[in-house]
Formats: C-alpha cells, structure tokens, sequence
C-alpha cells in the first residue's frame, strides 16, 4: 500500500547466487541411501547445526545436502502453533516499542519496531552502514559470506554486459520516510516462532527516514492483504538518493507477512508505563471480538468520543453554577462520526485503525479541534481559563493550560474528564473504550529557556535564546491531525499506542473477516516465552492506571523524542 519512485543503484558486497540456483545446486549433491537419511533426520533438533557440521566433518554428507536438509528444516518451522500462547517482550522506547528479531543460521538480533499498520519485515542491512546511508550505532544484519547458513537473495535476471545477476528491490514509502530494500530469504524468530521467509525478508539498503533514535527495522504485524510493489532491478541491487531512477520492471512483488508463515492466527499486543511491554502470540479466542471492516488495514467501524466529567469536576461545577457560570457536568458526544451524517453508499460514519506504530492519536483537524474544545468545557480549570482570555478559542485555551502542567500536576488531573471512543466491528457489535487524562495527555521534560531582544551589531535587533540550565514539566495532548478520507469508512483515525497502554490489544486472523479485540486486564509481562503477572501490580496496570483513583499511578507518560506518525496510503480504501 506504500509505492514511491526507486532509486539509482549504489555498490552492495553481496553473493549473488539466487535462491533458485542454491536449491538446484542442494538437490543434485543428494547422494544418501535410505537408512543414512534416516540417521540425519533424527538429528534435527536443537543442536541440529552442531550435528550436521560433525556430520559432514566425518565425510557422511556433502555440505550442498546438509544445507537442503537445514533448509527443509526450516520451512517447516512454520507450523501453526494453535492456541499455544508464547510470548516475546516490547521494549519501551517511549515514542515506540520494539521487540527483538532473530534472523539467519546462527541467528543475528535485531531490535525492530513492533508495527500493525504494516506488513513487511524489514530489517537494516549492513551494507546500508557501509555505504553511509544508514548509521552506524545501529545493529545490522549480514547474512552473505556464510555468515548465516540458510541466508539467500533473490535474483531478477542476468545482465549480459557486465556479466553479473540482478538483484531485485523495492522502494517503500512510510510516514517518516522512504526506504529501499533488497528481497531476500531467511529464518526469522521472534520470542518462541520461527518461520522461514522465502522471498519475505527486505534487507534495508537504503533510507531517507526522519526517525528519532536508532532504527534497526519493522516486524510487519498488518492485516493480510495482497499488495503489489513495483520490483526494481539493478545489478548491485541499490540506489542512491540523487540519480535518476529509469523504469521499473513490468513484473510486481507479493509482500508476505510474518503472522502468516509462522502459523500465528490470533496475536495481541500492550504496552507498560515506565516498563516492557508483551507481544503475545497464540492464545484462545476472546470473549468479545469485533469484525474488521478495513481490507487494507485493520479498521473499525467508528462512532465518535464522549467526554465525562469527572466527580471532581462535577463538585467544582456545582459551585461554579451556583455563582451563576454556566458550566457542563453531565457526558457530552461529538457531533462528528455521527451515523446519522452519512452520505449515502457510506457504510460506516468515520474508520479507526488502531495502529501500534503510530504514537499519537491521530484523526482530522477539524475532529481534533472540537474534541479539545468539548474537553475544555468538562474541566473546570479550563473554563476558568477561558472566562479569562475569551479572545482565544477554547481548543487553544486547552493546549496553553496543559503546557503550565507543571503548577497543578498530580491533583489537576483528578478534575480532568475521561474519554469513551466508541467503535463497532463489521456486525454493529459495539464496545466503548475508555480512556483517562493520563492516557492522553504525554507531558515532556525540557529546559527553560528566555527568549530577549538585543542589537545586533548596535543596529538590528534580533531575539536571542538564553539557556537557564533550569528543566521545566509541559504537558502535550496525545492528539495530532492528518487528512485520511474514504468514500465507504468517512474519515479515519488513527489510534496509536495510547490505546495499547490502557488494552491489550488482540488481532484473530481466524475469523471471517478478521476481528479485534480489547481487554482491559494488565498487560502483565513476558519472560522466557511465557506470561508472568507482574510482581509489582502498580507498575504494570494499563487501563486501571489511567482511571485509577491513585494519584500516585495518574501522571501522564514522559516522551523525548518526534512521534512516529503512520505508516499508511491515505488514498486507499480502508
């Protein structure tokens, strides 16, 4: 769902044998009897490398036959794994969470963002380094010169020139960037799950990507769907930024997904305040699931957001009243993503993608105006504020509160309201979701600076930044805008991780359609493949945290670091 223009070719120090030509070269070297296969199947266990290499060591197998055994070995990793639930840790990178990824024979590790919104694995690839177009404190995959045993790239042809195999590539287009990637296969584990990934592995080679901090890549965890790229060809197999790119080859490549191959039919995600979170895989079906009504993505069907003032709130608005200010104590609904707004041939009033890789929450402008309004009104610090500066608009009167966080933190957020986003799956089944102050407001950390005014020179004056070396507390709504409409969804939000700290988010590819799910229980945390509770109840609650009555548990999430915005072509459909 994401095409750019590619790019010119840079040197790659890849082998470029195709994955055809190892298999071709594996089954001609077979020369065993029966009972000697026999023997050598036995040792496919988890000191199967170790035993294949003392095999072969002792001349009872060619080294071509003892990787067509591994490689057989390997694409039967991916075997459904049912309602057996194993588990992987999300590390907390505050804008984002990232789960490691083991790739190749012997595995190299990689920490990758954990992303709904897409479908590929990506992974950085260490001629991306060498060529600089990728930085070097990042972790790096190399899997050519034997240095992963069941490692190949995938050919597009062969130049009669220059007498060299072409590579084939892709050019991907997210909401920070692009990037470039070589197609390649390889075994890729992430927690308990293996899976080989034939033509599914996208070795990054190049990128222009606006991204805070390290990026080592992206597990593709996206609805499945059938997406077409354009392939390039070239016979290093990279292109530079600045050249001209030439057309595209008239032939497309299939992105395939991880959750796929592996056998993983449901899988949920939730994140931790402060700690890891838990990428679960497998597991039974959840008690209430709603269907997807997004193909390209997974969407749902969306009603709007209720603001609910607190009983704080309500106390102070009780006596706000009775000195004759007019004031709102009782739930509030948006007026957008209204059914009764829709045109017709709309199926639903507005989509919701909730989307694991985005930071913020994320709807149009107009929406995000009205909601910080509606939320001004239900909190009555705001419509003090209001009363005062009444030339300013509310939503703006809401964001300037917020910014002086740091005078009323903890107790203020006891007088904010809760939000309740309504959603429904693909039958009008509906769920309300729930979401305190804390969940969506991010307060960051920054130094306090002055601006003045001096002469330069004694003639132009110029505004000057005078650091105080003083760091200061502001509070940010968790909210930002983008422009995503459908002809049958209306417009879509985007509802990031935000989301994932207050549920545990699930995903069943089971059901027809696929559906979603939401359980407010905590998140908990993984280790070693298996779900522990967490020993300290208090660090690891996610939606008890955000409506919590503990002010102690009810500061809002610190962030450093740009938001990671989405990753989606906002003219497809949903």
């Amino acid at each position: 769902t994401r095409e750019a223009s590619p790019r010119k070719s840079f040197y790659a120090p890849f082998s470029l044998i195709p994955s055809s030509h190892q298999r071709h070269l594996s089954l001609q070297s077979v020369r065993l009897p029966s009972i000697m296969t026999s023997y050598v199947a036995a040792a496919i266990s988890p000191m199967l490398l170790v035993s294949l290499k003392l095999i072969v060591s002792l001349g009872l197998l060619t080294t071509s036959s003892a990787r067509l055994l591994l490689n057989s070995h390997q694409e039967g990793l991916g075997r459904d794994i049912g309602h057996q639930a194993t588990c992987a840790s999300l590390k907390n990178q505050q804008t984002h969470f990232t789960v490691e990824l083991s790739v190749g024979t012997p595995p190299q590790t990689l920490d990758v963002v954990a992303d709904t919104g897409s479908d590929s694995i990506i992974v950085n690839s260490c001629a991306c380094a060498a060529s600089g177009h990728c930085g070097m404190e990042n972790k790096c995959f190399n899997g050519g010169k034997g240095l992963s045993d069941t490692f190949s790239l995938t050919a597009g042809g062969y130049d009669q020139r220059s007498h060299a195999e072409l590579l084939e590539s892709v050019v991907i287009t997210f909401g920070s960037g692009k990037i470039q990637a070589v197609i390649a296969s390889d075994v890729v584990k992430v927690g308990q799950v293996s899976a080989k990934m034939h033509d599914g592995l996208l070795l990054m080679v190049n990128q222009a990507l606006n991204f805070a901090g390290q990026f080592e890549g992206i597990l593709g965890l996206g609805i499945p769907k059938q997406r077409h790229l354009k392939l390039l060809q070239s016979q290093q197999g990279m292109q530079t930024a600045h050249d001209s790119i030439g057309e595209a080859t008239p032939h497309t490549y299939d992105s395939k997904g991880f959750l796929q191959t592996a056998g993983v039919s449901r899988f949920s995600m939730c994140f931790n305040y402060n700690q890891d979170g838990v990428l679960r895989l497998g597991g039974g079906e959840p008690k209430l699931s709603l269907g997807s009504v997004g193909h390209a993505h997974w969407g749902l069907d969306f009603r709007g957001i209720s603001i609910n003032p607190s009983r704080t709130a309500s106390l102070l608005t009780s006596s706000s009243a009775s000195l004759g200010h007019s004031t709102h104590s009782h739930s509030v609904q948006s007026s957008f993503c209204d059914a009764a707004s829709m045109a017709p041939g709309q199926q639903t009033p507005c989509g919701a993608i909730p989307d694991s890789g985005t930071t913020l929450m994320m709807g149009p402008q107009s929406h995000i105006i009205e909601l910080f309004s509606l939320i001004c009104d239900a909190w009555p610090r705001c419509q003090q504020e209001a009363q005062k500066n009444n030339e300013l608009p509310k939503h703006k009167v809401f964001q300037l509160v917020l910014l002086r966080c740091e005078e009323w933190l903890p107790e203020g957020l006891d007088e904010m309201p809760t939000l309740s986003f309504h959603v429904a799956g693909s039958s009008g089944k509906r769920q309300t979701l729930d979401m305190g102050p804390n969940g969506y407001i991010t307060m960051i950390v920054k130094e306090e600076v002055h601006y003045v005014q001096k002469n330069l020179m004694g003639v132009f004056p110029v505004e000057l930044v005078e650091h105080t070396g003083k760091m200061m507390k502001v509070c940010t709504p968790s909210f930002g805008s983008m422009k995503y409409n459908t002809q049958l969804n209306g417009p879509v939000w985007i509802l990031g991780t935000p989301l994932f700290y207050e549920y545990q988010v699930g995903y069943d590819l089971t059901s027809s359609p696929p559906s979603l799910s939401f359980n407010g229980a905590p998140c908990g945390a993984c280790e070693d493949g298996e779900i522990h509770d967490a020993p300290n109840a208090t660090a690891f609650l996610t939606r008890s945290r955000s409506i919590g009555r503990s002010s102690a548990r009810r500061m809002p999430r610190e962030m450093s670091g740009a938001p990671l915005v989405p990753d989606l072509d906002t003219n497809l459909p949903l």
